[in-house]
């Protein structure tokens, strides 16, 4: 489901009005009535969605605060992007910043960031050893991890759509991918422990 926090608020606040440019549009008689059915019974499901969602927070950049809001998150929503972070470290801080802007671009999934004071538990369980650590979850499964820069480009100032070109290759977010990401090379993603990816402020 892609969609930008203006559209699905668009959908949300204004679903009867949607409805009725719907139905506007469908008036035409060449258009089957099952096809129009369907595509009211689709909005209708879209609104509820994005209702749903809203009250998760989609659409915002947000901070888990203890290690069972992490579970409960990663094992409710469909798809979520979480940034295990350290505050005294500058590429966090520049990852804050492109995640920030990828969540009000891909409403339907959340992002979120907790600190790794906070997930102690969940640190080492996930063998986290470099910040910034990305991890991207699918129904609660890991499908994606980002460790450091170096798949990246291994610089601070790289665009965020290699961040996003990322994402879409591993199905967090929905989009059309423009390029091969790095995860996809024949010899797969590069490990946890890479000490090259290590952030230079710690």
């Amino acid at each position: 489901m892609s969609a930008t926090v203006e559209q699905a608020d668009k959908i949300i606040e204004d679903s009867a009005l949607a409805e009725e440019d719907l139905l506007d549009e469908l008036e035409d008689e060449e258009i089957p009535h099952s096809i129009r059915e369907a595509r009211l019974s689709q909005l209708k499901k879209m609104s509820a969605d994005f209702k749903q969602m809203k009250e998760q927070e989609h659409g915002k950049y947000t901070e888990i605060v203890e290690e069972k809001a992490f579970l409960d998150m990663t094992t409710s929503v469909d798809r979520c992007v979480v940034h295990f972070f350290h505050p005294d470290f500058r590429r966090c801080g520049i990852m804050h910043d492109h995640l920030a802007l990828l969540s009000e671009k891909h409403f339907g999934t959340k992002f979120a960031k907790i600190s790794v004071d906070k997930a102690k538990f969940f640190v080492a369980k996930l063998k986290i050893q470099v910040l910034p650590a990305v991890f991207c979850f699918v129904k609660g499964v890991v499908v994606d991890r980002i460790i450091g820069f170096d798949e990246l480009g291994n610089s601070d100032s790289f665009p965020t759509s290699v961040l996003e070109q990322r994402l879409i290759s591993n199905g967090v977010i929905a989009g059309k991918q423009k390029t091969k990401s790095a995860s996809n090379s024949i010899l797969g993603p590069k490990k946890l422990g890479s000490d090259d990816s290590s952030d230079d402020d710690n």
